[in-house]
């Protein structure tokens, strides 16, 4: 039994021949329409550097990244690297031996085959390996040319997915695609040897398909790189928009190819070349914005409207000084009095819960309006006009992600709860909050709760100062 029954089974992964279908049209008009960077995180097999480079890509173009064993010696073996740095040792088999990447390979699958050896199909298996041990190794060999002859001259790192997402997303011309593992702790069970074979791996996040796809766009869904993904899920849990769905993978889950940009990689995915759109152009809403030391009362008129990207553009470069472009399926205004007074962006992310992009608001002497952005948006009434009536029914929850050099964000707190904090070398600290969806609160409640706050908050304020002042 060969390593692999034929070459071309090294490039499968879990992708079935419609799904690579899909992905074949959008990887080569991608490569038509000036992306020259292609990103295979948790690579396995390389199956989708293998789509790249037959369908536009050059190999040095392709860059692409592991943390399994398996994955890395083949890496190493197609860029030309040495295995020794890698530290590999294997019971039955000495350290100058495993410096072979087809004998290294081989002693994985002899190793994890020998942990079913008690059950006789697996028996037999093992059995042929060790008495064909050269025929199966010179096999592998074989396999791994004709691997170096397609892919020779991309990048293989063995690197955690997320760090190689966080050098990547800022690009504008790399096409990111990740099948990251469809069940937790997937590929420690596949490829373990009960410790009879020992490699330095490089730290990593084990993946839990429950929580990982919603980090993964957390991450991925304002980046300037176009991300693709490949999932297993129920139907309507995938998270991100779904450009792709076959029914039936297994048990009762669905298999879903999901973006970051709906619209281009749509188009991508139909063999239209794309041309990047220029910024839109920024307009006003037509009413004025909401004066810096305006009185808000409790009969105050709050209202919430949609408006285009381009409006909530305006407004959001308008008030801050670190504009960035994240998009949103629906863009919204608050308008208190006739006056604008914020803009914020929500999107239906995952089957439980909304996500909000973005909140900016007008710049004010007394009030956080950001707060009561946040409170409007947490309402159920709110949220049952953004969703259809299946939807309804699964949301129960708010979700919002930020990226801050504080480990807290006073904004949300005691509207939302944080529930991860992840350090971020580069900007500080990543927070995602969550908080459930508030049943039966109208807007003017909203506004009147937030107004209680706001004043019970400037009271303590003004006497958190005042003993600050007598202190002194």
């Amino acid at each position: 039994m060969a390593f692999f029954m034929d070459p071309g089974a090294m490039f499968l992964g879990c992708l079935g021949p419609s799904e690579q279908k899909f992905l074949v049209t959008l990887i080569e008009t991608a490569a038509k329409s000036g992306y020259t960077r292609f990103v295979e995180p948790c690579a396995g097999t390389f199956a989708m550097a293998n789509l790249a480079v037959q369908n536009g890509f050059r190999p040095e173009q392709i860059e692409t990244s592991d943390v399994n064993m398996m994955s890395t010696v083949l890496g190493y073996a197609i860029t030309g690297q040495s295995l020794e740095p890698l530290e590999i040792h294997a019971q039955g088999f000495s350290d100058e031996e495993l410096l072979d990447p087809a004998t290294a390979l081989y002693a994985q699958l002899y190793l994890r085959t020998s942990k079913n050896a008690g059950n006789d199909y697996f028996y037999q298996i093992l059995t042929d390996l060790r008495l064909r041990r050269e025929e199966h190794i010179e096999s592998i060999n074989r396999q791994i040319e004709v691997i170096k002859n397609l892919l020779g001259g991309m990048s293989y790192r063995p690197l955690d997915m997320w760090e190689h997402l966080k050098e990547v997303l800022d690009d504008p011309h790399a096409l990111v695609i990740a099948n990251p593992p469809t069940y937790f702790s997937g590929y420690e069970k596949f490829y373990d040897t009960q410790g009879k074979m020992t490699w330095k791996e490089p730290p990593y996040e084990l993946f839990d398909p429950e929580t990982g796809h919603q980090q993964f766009y957390d991450l991925c869904m304002d980046a300037k790189a176009l991300v693709i993904c490949y999932q297993e899920k129920r139907a309507g849990e995938a998270v991100g928009y779904t450009i792709y769905a076959r029914s039936g993978t297994r048990a009762d889950l669905n298999a879903y190819i999901t973006t970051n940009r709906e619209v281009e990689a749509t188009a991508l995915a139909n063999g239209k070349k794309i041309k990047r759109p220029a910024e839109s152009k920024l307009q006003p809403l037509d009413c004025s914005m909401l004066p810096r030391d305006y009185v808000i009362r409790e009969d105050s008129r709050v209202q919430v409207i949609p408006i285009k990207s381009a409006e909530a553009q305006y407004y959001r470069e308008l008030w801050t000084h670190n504009f960035v472009g994240s998009s949103a399926t629906f863009n919204r205004a608050l308008l208190i009095d006739g006056y604008v007074a914020g803009v914020f962006g929500i999107s239906k992310m995952a089957a439980d819960s909304v996500f909000v992009w973005y909140v900016m608001k007008v710049p004010h002497k007394t009030y956080r309006l950001g707060r009561l952005c946040y409170m409007l948006a947490q309402n159920r009434d709110f949220v049952d006009t953004l969703l259809d009536n299946i939807e309804q029914e699964k949301v129960t929850k708010m979700r919002t992600a930020m990226l801050t050099r504080y480990p807290e964000n006073k904004e949300v707190r005691g509207i939302m709860k944080l529930v991860n904090r992840v350090e971020d070398k580069k900007n500080g600290y990543k927070l995602t909050y969550e908080a459930e969806l508030v049943e039966g609160r109208t807007e003017q409640q909203t506004l009147q709760e937030w107004l209680r706050r706001e004043n019970e908050w400037q009271k303590n304020r003004a006497k958190a100062s005042s003993k600050s002042k007598d202190a002194k």
